[in-house]
């Protein structure tokens, strides 16, 4: 069986969890353990990004 393969690039993947990850964080109904979870998980991407040069 053929394992799919994703058309992005690395860049562009992290940039696409980045955009998804602000927009739940915008959501003003989460709790705050989960915002701040959103968070952390956006600096870790950040920081992919900047690794990545994106």
């Amino acid at each position: 069986m053929p394992v799919p393969t994703d058309p992005r690039t690395p860049q562009q993947r992290v940039q696409d969890q980045l955009a998804a990850a602000r927009r739940t964080l915008a959501d003003s109904s989460l709790p705050r353990a989960e915002r701040a979870r959103l968070a952390d998980r956006i600096h870790a991407l950040t920081e992919q990004a900047k690794r990545l040069g994106a």
